[in-house]
């Protein structure tokens, strides 16, 4: 009996303290919850600002790889419209140099410039027609705006042009204005220089140059370039004029050979 009586009153005890604990829970877990928020706290603000970053490149990833296709297709479109105004460039000048063949008094062989003699680079060129085209040594290459030299070797493919800016080349000229004859020879500088001119002569900057006709070479009336400059040779008994050539020969790309 005194057994069942302690084993009655030690149930009450624990259930008192159970409905104890019960009646506090909320006192108890709402502190420990609110601890465990405040601690995670920053790794949750960490996440979600990377997960707002990530969502922000993901969408600039794929616009950069937009620009990327787009700036190619760009480059292609610019450089293929540089090539099309290269190709328009060109049928402009050939079809110029075809016209001009026309008003000519003498047969002539339309060349293109293919290249430069790497021994003799600045003063003589290769053209795209020999022997089988009619091209023939010692002979005229003109261009739209005037002498460009003579035919110094004749392939049967390809020839050889030495610019009358050649100091190995010399030409027999005119001055247009008088008829004030003299021998053009070619500088290393890209210029020209009509020597045997004679002191009394009415010379001036601005004059320009013919081909006198002398020989089998190059015919008359040609027009070689401007005088930039008059002075008499030292210690000698004639005068110098220094010739710009018409063409600018370091960018010619077409010529025409007399025939």
């Amino acid at each position: 009996m005194h057994t069942s009586k302690n084993r009655i009153f030690k149930t009450l005890v624990i259930l008192f303290l159970l409905a104890i604990l019960i009646i506090n829970a909320k006192a108890i877990v709402s502190p420990l919850r609110a601890r465990l928020t405040d601690l995670s706290a920053p790794l949750l603000k960490s996440v979600r600002s990377s997960i707002l970053a990530f969502k922000r490149i993901i969408p600039f990833a794929f616009l950069r790889e937009e620009n990327r296709v787009l700036r190619q297709k760009v480059d292609l479109l610019a450089r293929k419209l540089e090539e099309t105004k290269a190709v328009y460039d060109e049928n402009n000048r050939l079809k110029g140099l075809l016209d001009f063949r026309q008003t000519l008094s003498y047969t002539t062989i339309p060349a293109q410039v293919i290249g430069r003699d790497p021994t003799n680079w600045s003063n003589s060129i290769i053209i795209d027609k020999g022997l089988t085209s009619g091209v023939r040594q010692n002979k005229a290459a003109i261009s739209m705006k005037g002498l460009v030299g003579r035919v110094l070797e004749a392939g049967r493919k390809s020839s050889k042009i030495l610019l009358i800016t050649d100091p190995n080349s010399k030409v027999g000229v005119l001055i247009q204005r008088n008829r004030q004859g003299g021998i053009l020879i070619g500088r290393p500088d890209g210029r020209c220089k009509m020597i045997y001119i004679a002191l009394d002569s009415d010379l001036v900057p601005g004059d320009k140059v013919i081909t006198a006709g002398f020989g089998s070479i190059f015919p008359k009336d040609i027009l070689v370039g401007e005088v930039v400059k008059v002075d008499k040779e030292p210690g000698r008994l004639y005068k110098y004029a220094i010739v710009k050539t018409q063409e600018d020969l370091s960018k010619i790309e077409e010529v025409l050979c007399i025939r």
